[in-house]
C-alpha cells in the first residue's frame, strides 16, 4: 500500500478516536497533513517565531503516544553544526492547545556526537571524509544511550537544528539543508506496525503554524513586556541563568541578552564592540577544525549577534553571524539605527543591523556555541563563574540585574566580551566606536 493510502487510513482512525476521547494529545493538532517536519522555523514567513537566528533553520516534528519510536534516518549534510533535541511538554491541555512549559530531554546530540550507519563515516569526527548515513531513534520505552533520545512526556518536539550550509555552487535546490534531503522519519506504533509520512511540501501550514503559535503564547496570556530605560548610556549583556522554555533554549549554546530600553533615543545609535572569536571555515568546504582565514585557532563552532523583537511571537529582525561580520585588527563593531537601509555615514568595515519597528520592545542576544575546551572567554565562562540572572519570561527582572551580572561577565571574557553603548550619532560620525565606548559615560 502506498505510504500516502495508509496516511489516510491512518487519519481516520485517529479521527475516531479523537471524537470518542478529545483530551487525548495530538500531534495532528500541529501537523494535520500527518506528513514529516511540517514546521520550519526561520526568518522567513510564517515561520519567523521564537527569535531564530538569521543563519539557522530549524524543523520541528511532533511526536504523540500513539507512537512508541520515532526513527529518523538522513545524511550527513555539509553544514558547520547540525543537531537533534527533544522538548517534552509539561501539563499540555488538548482542549484548548496549551502547555505549562518544556523540558528539554536529557540526552540529545549534535553532528560529532552521531555514530554513523555500520560501514559508513561521520565526516564531523577526523579525519572527516564524504557524507555518510546514520540512524537516530526517539524511544518512549528505551533509555537514552548512544544515537537514541529518551522521552517521556505524551507531546514531544524533536528539532533538527541546520546552522551555516556550505557554498552550493551547483544551486541543488536544497542549499539550506547542507545539500541533501531532510532525514526520513519512520513512526513504529504501541502495539505494532509502523509508517513513513512523506516529507511536507510546502512546509508551514498556516493552520499548522498558527495553531503552533497560540500553542507557545496562548491568546488570553499577557506577553507584554516592560524593560525600563537604563540609567546611563551603557547597555550591559548578561547570560540568563536558565533561559525562558518557551524559547527552546539549544543545550549545545549558551546566551547573554541586552535589553536597549522601552523607547528608541532620537538622533542616538547602538554601538557595539568586542573581540570575535575563531570559528572554522566551513562554508567554503573546509572541515570543522580548521579555522577560518584571520584566526589562529577555532575557539567556538558559532556566535552571532542578532535584534530581536521582545513581543510574540519573539520575532528576529537580523543577525550578525560569524560568517558575514567585518572585522578591524580582530575586532567587531556593530551599529545598531533605526535606518531603514545600512547608512551611507557607516564605513565599510563597520556592521549595521536595523532596529526594526520602534513600536515593539527589543532584546539583542549573544549566542556561543560549542566553544573549545582550551578558550577560556566565553559565554560558557562567565554562565559557569555565575554571573547570570534570572528571567521568567514575560516577567523581566529589573535591568538592574543585567547591570549588576554584566561587568561580572566581562571580567571573565575579557576583550571578547561585547561593549555596548547608547551613542550620538555625531559622535560616532566624528570619533567612530572609540569616541563612543571610551568616551565619557553618565
Amino acid at each position: 500500500m502506498k505510504t500516502s493510502n495508509w496516511i489516510g487510513i491512518f487519519g481516520c482512525l485517529m479521527a475516531l478516536v479523537f471524537l470518542l476521547n478529545p483530551h487525548v494529545v495530538r500531534a495532528q493538532d500541529f501537523n494535520y497533513r500527518g506528513c514529516a517536519w511540517p514546521l520550519e522555523l526561520s526568518p522567513e514567513g510564517s515561520g519567523n517565531v521564537q527569535g531564530p537566528d538569521g543563519a539557522a533553520r530549524y524543523w520541528l516534528m511532533p511526536f504523540d503516544p500513539q507512537y512508541e519510536t520515532m526513527t529518523i534516518q538522513g545524511t550527513y549534510p555539509n553544514i558547520r553544526y547540525f543537531s537533534f533535541a527533544a522538548y517534552e511538554t509539561i501539563g499540555y491541555d488538548a482542549a484548548n492547545k496549551t502547555n505549562s512549559g518544556f523540558n528539554l530531554a536529557e540526552h540529545h546530540l549534535y553532528d560529532a556526537q552521531i555514530a554513523p550507519d555500520p560501514g559508513s563515516t561521520n565526516p564531523f569526527v577526523p579525519p572527516g571524509g564524504g557524507n555518510g548515513t546514520y540512524t537516530v531513534v526517539i524511544s518512549r520505552t528505551s533509555p537514552s544511550s548512544g544515537n537514541t533520545i529518551g522521552v517521556s512526556s505524551d507531546l514531544v518536539w524533536v528539532v533538527l537544528r541546520m546552522y551555516v550550509a556550505d557554498a552550493d555552487p551547483s544551486l541543488s535546490g536544497q542549499s539550506l539543508m547542507g545539500g541533501v534531503p531532510l532525514p526520513t522519519i519512520t513512526l513504529n506504533g504501541q502495539t505494532g506496525g509502523s509508517m513513513q509520512p512523506e516529507a511536507c511540501w510546502p512546509i508551514n501550514k498556516w493552520s499548522d503554524m498558527s495553531d503552533f503559535a497560540r500553542f507557545l503564547f496562548p491568546p488570553d496570556v499577557d506577553m507584554s513586556v516592560e524593560e525600563g530605560m537604563p540609567t546611563s548610556d551603557r547597555l550591559w549583556f548578561a547570560s540568563p541563568l536558565n533561559p525562558p522554555s518557551i524559547l527552546w533554549p539549544n543545550p549545545d549554546g549558551k546566551y547573554m541578552m541586552m535589553w536597549p530600553g522601552d523607547k528608541y533615543q532620537p538622533g542616538r545609535i547602538i554601538v557595539i564592540h568586542g573581540k570575535a572569536p575563531g570559528f572554522p571555515d566551513t562554508f567554503d568546504g573546509s572541515p570543522i577544525w580548521e579555522p577560518s582565514r584571520g584566526f589562529r585557532a577555532v575557539d567556538m563552532r558559532y556566535w552571532a549577534m542578532c535584534q530581536q523583537d521582545f513581543a510574540p511571537p519573539l520575532s528576529l529582525v537580523d543577525c550578525a553571524t560569524d560568517l558575514t561580520t567585518r572585522l578591524e585588527g580582530g575586532y567587531y563593531t556593530v551599529v545598531i539605527s533605526d535606518d531603514r537601509q545600512r547608512p551611507d555615514w557607516l564605513r565599510p568595515n563597520v556592521n549595521w543591523l536595523p532596529y526594526g519597528d520602534e513600536q515593539y520592545p527589543k532584546f539583542v542576544v549573544f549566542r556561543n556555541m560549542l566553544p573549545a575546551t582550551d578558550f577560556h572567554y566565553a559565554i560558557q565562562n562567565a554562565w559557569a563563574a555565575g554571573c547570570t540572572f534570572d528571567l521568567a519570561f514575560p516577567n523581566l527582572p529589573d535591568r538592574k540585574a543585567l547591570d549588576d551580572q554584566g561587568p561580572c561577565a566581562q571580567q571573565v571574557m575579557g576583550d571578547y566580551y561585547p561593549v555596548a553603548v547608547w551613542c550620538d550619532k555625531s559622535t560616532f560620525v566624528h570619533g567612530g566606536w572609540q569616541a563612543c565606548v571610551n568616551g565619557p559615560l553618565p
